[in-house]
Order: structure tokens, then sequence, then C-alpha cells
């Protein structure tokens, strides 16, 4: 599933945040899963969401790929304590922990984005910065991940001409 879009909600007093009926009925449960992970997000000032279905098998992928060290281990005792599998009720909607609005200090109104392989919910104020602050250098960015991706395949940097 790759997640895309821009979406300006509101999250209610009881911490419910609804998903746009086009993601949710775009989720495949075999492949997805029917439940989201909420998880730190970058910048920390945001929150991810992913299928849960993914979010497992990518947590297994990732932590294969990291050399054990101190510092892993802290960043997965961080990552993992904030992880918290929500559920979708009949009315699309995910409880957000308090706990975890607390410490991100989103506020009600959000800003949900597709990020390809998951959701960022944003401040919805911060997410106008971020757009204002990066639009502007979005050819650069795509040269840069185009190269990063062509560095990455090539197994080092690109030969000079």
């Amino acid at each position: 599933m790759v997640f895309t879009g821009t979406y300006d909600l509101v999250i209610d007093p009881k911490n419910r945040l609804s998903i746009p009926a086009t993601i949710r009925s775009a989720m495949d449960p075999e492949r997805d899963g029917s439940r989201f992970y909420l998880v730190p997000g970058s910048p920390k000032t945001t929150l991810s969401l992913y299928a849960d279905r993914y979010f497992e098998r990518y947590a297994e992928q990732f932590h294969a790929g990291l050399d054990p060290n101190d510092e892993r281990e802290k960043f997965e005792q961080v990552f993992y304590s904030m992880a918290t599998l929500v559920d979708i009720d009949k009315q699309g909607r995910v409880v957000l922990p308090q706990w975890i609005l607390s410490r991100v200090d989103l506020g009600k109104q959000v800003t949900l984005t597709g990020a390809r392989d998951h959701l960022v919910i944003w401040k919805r104020s911060e997410f106008a910065a971020f757009m204002n602050d990066h639009w502007s250098r979005y050819p650069d960015l795509l040269k840069m991940a185009q190269l990063e991706t062509a560095m990455r395949k090539n197994g080092g940097p690109p030969a000079c001409t």
C-alpha cells in the first residue's frame, strides 16, 4: 500500500482522529492489516501511523539490519516504548493516547499526510511551515534522493565524467 495525500483533520475531545475513507478502503487486511501502529515521527513533533502487518515486517527487517550497540538499544527502548497499536473503530477513527499527544504537543488542528509506506500526523501550522520551507526546494530534493538511490545501488558515489 502506498499512502499519499494531505488531509486537514481535527482530533476530537476524546482524542479520536478520523482516518479518511480513501485510505481505509485502499488497505488490504490480508497484506496491510486492519489496525495501525502509532509511533514517534520525524521530525519529533510528529507522529506516524503504520499499517500493523507492514510495521511488524518492517520492525523485523530494521532490527536485523542494525549493528548491536548501546545507541541502537537506547533508540529501540525509546521508539518501541512509544509504539502503540491502535484499532480503527466502525466510524473510521483511531484513539490517540493522551500521553503520546502530550509528548509531541500536536494540538487539535492536525494535518495527516501520506509518506509512501506510512502516514504522518503533523500540527497543522508546522506542516504548513514545512511545505513553505521545502516546496521551492522540491527539484533539488528529488535530485538528492535520486543520487542517494544510485549510490546505494552501485555501492558508492557515481563515477566522475
